[in-house]
């Protein structure tokens, strides 16, 4: 990943307001706090905050944050003058570098994380956001730039280079305009802090709303429950309030290397029991798929471990190598080029293709690994036969477990820990949906993603915590 560093504008005199802004408190923070955490939350490094106006007394609220303060001592010469004061404090590894006023509370770490993603994405030197038609700042600019920003004057900022070279500007829209606003004004001031209260209240009223009508729950494991073999915080908190609601629950899983049997003694060593009948993987959605297409007694080829190669028997499938009909592959840690191999023969000479689901990484204590899309990815490369997906976000996963729980959609959420699987799927099955960031998809994710959550909580810990609000 690109290195980006971050220039928090910060030395001006605040001549309009008529006091110094940088010091205006922000839900409990002054306000060149709270925008240089935004920048710190973004994963931005270094982070720069260049001062001038009052620096002893706005260098003293960055005191202990691990940031890179730069004395502007220029500062009354235009805002040129801090443009170039940080870009001297940005290392020379750095690919670029996001500017960000200090005078833009509602600028959000999700925000700044669009920027970036959109940077990676299209690879254009020059990314703002717009609103209406109307550019606005954060801005990032490429190395490339830096040269030309250091030869800037007055107040024009980095205008006058996106003016210059409108083909290289990538842009993205925002649909509330007071996120790009600034505070030059104490009714500008009064304004924000309003919107600011309103926008908190309505995403908590709205979380409260959705977390009300839930009835029934399908919850997803690996990154919700536990990373590899550690649990997470509040798993057994979570279950507890989920029988002390009563509330009818299954466990829907798109790893396929266990069995239901040996998930229920997992969770059991976890010191939480629950019965076999709550376990749904994709091997078991896989298998029963294949049984309405393929009539028992059918040779399969399986890249997988035991849990779909049970399953496969159980529905009366033969597990059998050269001469098989169908080839199903689930996550297969012993995978070898020889399985590849086999698998591909078998599918140019016309073998049915399915795979368990397309995850392509799988959460662990280790970080993201190589999931089963992964493995099908490499097969369809070699075959150019797209396989067919049988869990999640395809819907007979979802439909199983409503089935089930003799649940209905409108009553019913999905907990997952990815947008492009349960969550997308979830909401395409017309489930409500609740992000834990505990697993794979993270704030950047979110934030760039055309699938948005009903709920998003960092854990199932914090979701736990908002639900037994309600019953107070």
């Amino acid at each position: 990943m690109k290195q980006i560093a971050a220039v928090v504008l910060a030395a001006g005199a605040s001549t309009r307001f008529g006091e110094c802004k940088q010091l205006l408190d922000w839900d409990g923070k002054p306000l060149l706090a709270h925008v240089t955490d935004m920048a710190l939350e973004a994963g931005l490094h270094p982070v720069v905050p260049v001062l001038g106006c009052q620096a002893a007394e706005t260098s003293a609220v960055l005191a202990d944050r691990p940031v890179r303060t730069l004395m502007n001592w220029r500062w009354k010469e235009g805002l040129a003058t801090s443009v170039q004061t940080g870009l001297a404090g940005v290392p020379c590894d750095a690919q670029a570098v996001l500017f960000l006023q200090c005078d833009q509370p509602l600028v959000t770490t999700e925000l700044l994380r669009a920027i970036l993603h959109r940077f990676h994405q299209t690879g254009s030197p020059i990314v703002h956001p717009t609103h209406a038609g109307r550019r606005g700042t954060p801005v990032l600019f490429a190395r490339r730039f830096f040269a030309e920003l250091s030869t800037i004057t007055g107040d024009q900022g980095g205008r006058t280079l996106i003016d210059r070279y409108p083909d290289q500007v990538a842009t993205f829209q925002v649909s509330d305009p007071e996120v790009l606003a600034d505070v030059d004004t104490p009714q500008d001031y009064r304004r924000l802090r309003k919107a600011s209260g309103n926008r908190q209240q309505g995403e908590s009223q709205s979380q409260i709303q959705v977390l009300q009508g839930i009835h029934h729950l399908i919850v997803d494991m690996d990154g919700v429950l536990w990373r590899g073999d550690k649990a997470m915080g509040g798993l057994k908190p979570f279950f507890s309030f989920l029988r002390r609601q009563e509330m009818p629950f299954i466990l829907a899983t798109n790893n396929s290397t266990r069995t239901p049997d040996q998930y229920v003694n997992k969770l059991a060593g976890f010191g939480v029991r629950v019965s076999v009948e709550k376990i749904l993987t994709s091997s078991l959605v896989s298998a029963a798929t294949l049984a309405d297409i393929a009539p028992s007694g059918s040779r399969v080829f399986v890249i997988g471990e035991e849990g779909v190669r049970q399953a496969l028997r159980d529905q009366g499938f033969i597990l059998n190598g050269e001469q098989a009909e169908y080839v199903v592959v689930g996550w297969d840690r012993d995978l070898s080029w020889e399985k590849l191999a086999t698998a591909s023969v078998l599918i140019h000479g016309g073998a049915g293709f399915l795979g368990t689901n397309p995850d392509v990484t799988f959460p662990t204590e280790r970080g993201p690994l190589p999931g089963n899309g992964a493995l099908l990815a490499a097969l369809e490369a070699s075959t150019g036969v797209e396989p067919l997906i049988t869990g999640k976000p395809a819907p007979r996963m979802y439909e199983e477990a409503l089935r089930r729980m003799d649940a209905t959609p409108d009553t019913t959420a999905m907990i997952g820990d990815r947008l492009d699987t349960d969550i997308a799927g979830a909401s395409r099955a017309g489930l409500k949906t609740i992000l834990v960031l505990s697993g794979i998809s993270t704030e950047e994710d979110l934030a760039s993603s055309p699938v948005k959550p009903d709920v998003v909580c960092s854990d199932i810990h914090e979701l736990v915590a908002t639900w037994e609000q309600l019953d107070r």
